[in-house]
């Protein structure tokens, strides 16, 4: 079969769920000062067998990504099982997040031996004053844990929180990692205001121009550090400024899509609820987006349900600069009357109901990434390099989805667009090699 037969034979439809995001359990051994989930001091976690039931679930749905994270993941008092797990998943990606100071040899070669696509982890900076700033000065045990994730073979992805502490210097820590070959992508987030966070933020958070200047500084050094094998992104920018970075093409991260399109990511809290994320952001929710809980339906009920919901428009989201007031306290002096309307609207304050009126969620065919411009000889020469680590799917609203697995990087097309990418496949299957 040649490589046109083999994309269009693996063509699939997708719903609207492209991301799972399981916080399998609460608890945490940090007390980072922006942790979002919060009270990561009580013991709370989902029993291996429900997180096997979601995890098959979603590979059923033709969700492209589940995500297991907590807490602190590798604390799961079933870690074991809860790995072996992930050798059910048939299609769908599986990510790990752990801030990697717990890693023995043991959980290292449970990881190596798992399913698992990629793994995440936390570093803050290039020094411990740096890293610690926030999280606790621990990097020396974290740069070990790093390198035993390098050791388990799978792609390891590097987030670092950019907060008013560290943001300047957060491009030494991609190039550390790029002549190190510790990671191959660089996720620049910032902190929102959730959990922990909420007590910290003043001191914390990003103001407006300083988003402007992380986006600028990784536009100054993402190709560079890209021809060093180390992909530099900042999820935050757009959701905090609804500006599109300038060198992103059609290619963004799934995290990043999940953040802008808010059909596409649902979550099983560690409590077993499961929440749609329109309204959501960090442990945080406006109004009742739980659809139920995990011990009372099962997780294949409850995604149908999720896409039903999603499909006949009745969820709603935030407008995106409501949103960025609140989540990243954006356009506010971070006084105590302007964080009350936003812990009202959260619920953890008493006050006059929220007049803030929700809108129809824009999906994913009205995402800003389809107004770029496409190479479709790049494009299809990528996709004859490891086509089995590739997806391509047929999206609810029409739009053609490309999922890189092993990345976890999504690439939006028009149906035309991907008919002339598999013309171009044909093309270059003809000629000699």
């Amino acid at each position: 079969m040649n490589i046109n037969d083999y994309y269009g034979a693996r063509l699939e439809p997708t719903g609207r769920v492209l991301r799972l995001v399981i916080d399998a359990v609460n608890e945490c051994n940090l007390r980072c000062r922006y942790c979002h989930p919060g009270e990561v001091w009580r013991t709370q976690q989902l029993d291996a067998a429900v997180v096997q039931q979601a995890m098959t679930a979603a590979d059923d749905a033709g969700t492209l990504e589940v995500v297991l994270t907590g807490g602190e993941m590798t604390m799961h008092h079933q870690l074991p099982a809860v790995l072996d797990s992930t050798h059910l998943l048939r299609r769908c990606a599986s990510t790990l997040i752990t801030n990697a100071t717990l890693l023995t040899p043991e959980i290292q070669r449970q990881l190596a031996e798992s399913n698992l696509t990629r793994i995440c982890t936390s570093v803050d900076g290039i020094t411990n004053d740096l890293h610690g700033s926030a999280r606790g000065k621990n990097l020396p045990r974290v740069l070990d844990g790093l390198h035993r994730l390098a050791g388990t073979g799978k792609p390891t992805t590097v987030i670092t929180v950019v907060h008013r502490g560290n943001w300047e210097r957060a491009i030494e820590l991609s190039g550390y990692l790029a002549d190190r070959r510790l990671a191959v992508q660089h996720h620049l987030c910032a902190p929102s205001y959730s959990g922990q966070a909420r007590e910290n933020y003043p001191e914390l958070a990003l103001r407006k121009h300083e988003f402007h200047s992380v986006q600028t500084l990784v536009d100054e050094h993402q190709a560079d550090l890209a021809d060093r094998g180390v992909y530099l992104t900042f999820n935050s920018f757009w959701p905090a400024t609804g500006l599109a970075p300038i060198r992103t093409g059609r290619t963004i991260t799934l995290q990043q899509l999940s953040e802008q399109i808010k059909d596409t990511l649902c979550n099983i809290r560690p409590n077993g609820e499961f929440r749609l994320q329109a309204t959501t952001w960090g442990r945080e929710m406006v109004g009742n987006a739980a659809l139920g809980s995990v011990h009372d339906q099962p997780p294949s009920r409850l995604l149908r349900n999720a896409e039903s919901v999603l499909a006949d428009g009745s969820a709603k989201q935030l407008p995106r600069d409501v949103e960025a007031r609140h989540k990243f306290q954006i356009g506010t002096h971070f006084e105590t009357e302007e964080r009350q309307a936003t812990d009202v609207l959260i619920g953890h304050a008493d006050g006059n109901e929220s007049d803030v009126e929700l809108v129809p969620i824009r999906s994913v065919d009205k995402h800003w990434a389809l107004d770029n411009p496409l190479d479709i000889s790049q494009l299809a020469a990528e996709l004859k390099t490891e086509p089995q680590d590739r997806r391509v799917l047929l999206h609810p609203t029409g739009v053609m989805l490309i999922f890189h697995r092993r990345h976890s990087l999504v690439t939006v097309l028009r149906p035309a667009e991907w008919n002339a990418v598999c013309r171009e496949l044909a093309t270059q299957e003809r000629q000699p090699a």
